[in-house]
């Protein structure tokens, strides 16, 4: 304010005396403590003002103006400038600056005020001893309006980053609201780089779009049709990760698809159905699938019927096997289900317990016992000399529950159990039939491929 000040100082009582309406500062604060001060040693340092009429406007000192008025003080000292609008609005800008009290929006808004009445982005950087970068980013942040500042009520404390940010998605509130929101928290970065990805890329398909409407480029262009038209196949797309408007028009150009359409954020390639050729392939898609649907059945067929014979053969024998050889079954089959065996029998890493109740109807095969009757029998034969050979029923019946006939062709926790069950069903007596034994063999390999897959990528 140097370049403004008077020598001339004149008392002028504090009723004559009113803020400038274009300060900067909007918030001048609790002045309680500056108010005793000035009622205790009076006013140190002088107020500087411009006539208004026949009143003053304050240029500088518009807290002490307060504290003056707060504390009673009548007349005080001023010094009165003779100032035009810009010189006013300049003068309180470098004050205010130079005693740090403004925000960073304040400041903004304040700058936008001097530039609005002629100033130039160099005078002003000049006057406030900043660079012209610096004049032009606040003069991005005051452009902000008032319906994205008031989204939050600290606004004003937002970074000149953040404000930049925002201003530069200027007539696009809904994005500039979105960043505000996110302004201050960790998102913050996240918000903003989606937003210009978003950005890009309505960018880039506006730019494809304007090149594929040109008459001359010899691309086929047709509205977006619905993937079930019966004279459009949908044959791929191009993002603008593909490459830059030109590139993207180049590669549909090698492509050659009879048409393409512009959906959202991507370019739809388009070939002509060939109704003959649609009827093969949905010849030979029904041909497929009725041959998995036949070797699934006789999965099925195979999966019951050896179920069908393990549980008859438990019924009829196991009532004939030694007691030792039965407490060591039990041992065999409950560690069966709670560890993870391999094809060879060896047992691999603990896995959960399931404690899922289960085998029941396989449990009354198994024993003969009708379901009804089960529970109570179990009760009473599992206190008895015999208990094993029930133990084991039980064991079996929950082994049983979990075949499925799918666990004959998966790699899966029930899948890799069944080579030990049969381990434990012929350590008892069981002879396992050809089919079985087929079956036995093949997913023992299936499951040393996957073993060995999972190996090789571990390495």
């Amino acid at each position: 304010m140097s370049n403004y000040q008077s020598n001339e100082i004149k008392l002028i009582n504090t009723s004559l005396i009113d803020p400038h309406p274009d300060n900067p500062r909007k918030n001048i604060g609790d002045v309680t403590d500056l108010a005793a001060s000035i009622k205790t040693n009076g006013l140190l340092s002088p107020l500087s003002v411009v006539p208004n009429g026949s009143r003053y406007r304050v240029i500088a000192g518009h807290r002490r103006l307060a504290a003056c008025k707060q504390a009673g003080t009548g007349a005080v000292p001023c010094f009165v400038l003779d100032l035009d609008p810009l010189q006013q609005l300049e003068a309180m800008v470098t004050e205010n600056c130079q005693r740090e009290q403004l925000t960073v929006l304040e400041e903004a808004d304040a700058i936008q005020g001097m530039l609005d009445l002629g100033a130039t982005t160099a005078n002003v950087a000049y006057r406030l001893g900043r660079s012209a970068d610096y004049v032009r980013d606040r003069a991005k942040a005051a452009s902000i309006g008032n319906e994205v500042r008031a989204v939050r009520d600290d606004f004003s404390q937002l970074t000149i980053g953040q404000l930049v940010a925002i201003a530069r998605y200027d007539g696009r509130p809904d994005l500039q609201k979105r960043l505000a929101q996110a302004a201050g928290t960790s998102n913050f970065d996240y918000t903003l780089s989606r937003i210009e990805r978003d950005d890009r890329d309505r960018q880039w398909i506006e730019s494809v779009a304007a090149l594929l409407v040109e008459s001359d480029n010899g691309i086929n262009l047709i509205p977006d049709p619905p993937y079930s038209n019966p004279e459009w196949r949908y044959a791929g797309c191009m993002f603008p990760s593909t490459g830059t408007p030109e590139e993207t028009i180049e590669k549909i150009r090698e492509q050659n698809p009879a048409a393409v359409s512009i959906h959202m954020e991507q370019v739809s390639l388009w070939t002509r159905r060939d109704k003959t050729a649609d009827a093969e392939k949905e010849a030979r898609r029904a041909a497929e699938q009725a041959e998995r649907d036949a070797r699934w059945h006789a999965l099925e067929e195979y999966a019951a019927a050896s179920a069908d014979k393990r549980m008859a053969w438990l019924h009829a024998n196991l009532h004939g096997v030694k007691r030792a050889q039965l407490i060591e079954t039990t041992a065999r089959l409950g560690l069966l289900q709670i560890i993870d065996p391999d094809p060879q029998g060896y047992t691999e890493p603990l896995a959960t317990w399931n404690n899922a109740a289960c085998g029941g109807e396989q449990f009354a095969t198994i024993s003969g016992i009708e379901p009804k009757r089960a529970l109570a029998e179990l009760r009473h034969h599992l206190d008895e000399p015999d208990w094993a050979v029930w133990a084991v029923q039980i064991l079996a019946a929950r082994i049983e529950w979990f075949i499925d006939p799918e666990d004959w062709t998966s790699t899966n926790n029930v899948g890799r159990r069944i080579h030990g069950y049969y381990l434990i069903l012929e350590s008892l007596g069981y002879q396992p039939a050809g089919d079985e034994i087929e079956h036995l063999k093949a997913l023992a390999d299936l499951i040393a491929e996957a073993d060995q897959r999972d190996e090789e990528n571990n390495q």
